[in-house]
């Protein structure tokens, strides 16, 4: 038999989920949320610890429900707070948060690399040198602000809120960017040629 400090971190997820009240008298099974032991087998620390805030949520949910008078061992209102919880927190793996920031700073090296590019026009300059340089500015700034943020979220309504944040933030300012350089662009060569 193993003692606790021989246990490592996984181990004490699993335990931790699966010694909960909810977890021994079958509420989270009626709910339908995954957390039984056969679904903490994974070796995933990033998965166990999501699994971990999904049963601290269920938990708390299942203790509201209980002192508003619901009776949580009628089936039927398990499963509808089963779906309550899922939609405030569905887990998913740490390899489609990281494709996810893949894609938030491929799309902001494609926004200022179009934006400084049109200003390289702008200037008379190669449109290719300066979106080159546009493409470098946008990967710093996903380096440095989106790309990590959006690595470590844990589930999908969280990714989606932080790269819609970086969107209205990072997005639009390459954008206005682009639309200042073309202004200036149509301008000077309307007025200047």
């Amino acid at each position: 038999m193993k003692k606790i400090e021989d246990l490592n971190k996984g181990d004490l997820i699993r335990a931790d989920i699966c010694s909960r009240p909810n977890a021994i008298n079958g509420k989270y099974k009626t709910c339908g949320l995954g957390l039984e032991l056969e679904d903490t087998r994974s070796k995933d620390m990033f998965f166990l610890e999501t699994l971990r805030m999904r049963a601290d949520l269920a938990d708390k949910m299942i203790a509201e429900a209980e002192s508003q008078g619901k009776d949580t061992t009628d089936s039927n209102i398990m499963k509808e707070l089963g779906e309550k919880i899922h939609a405030t927190g569905k887990p998913l793996h740490r390899s489609e948060s990281i494709m996810t920031a893949v894609f938030v700073s491929l799309q902001l090296m494609a926004y200022y690399g179009i934006a400084i590019g049109i200003w390289g026009l702008v200037f008379k300059k190669s449109f290719l040198v300066f979106g080159l340089y546009g493409v470098i500015v946008g990967l710093l700034i996903s380096l440095l602000s989106a790309a990590p943020v959006v690595a470590f979220q844990r589930t999908k309504e969280r990714i989606r809120n932080i790269v819609d944040g970086v969107g209205l933030m990072w997005g639009n300012l390459g954008i206005i960017i682009g639309v200042v350089g073309l202004v200036v662009w149509v301008m000077r060569s309307i007025f200047f040629n």
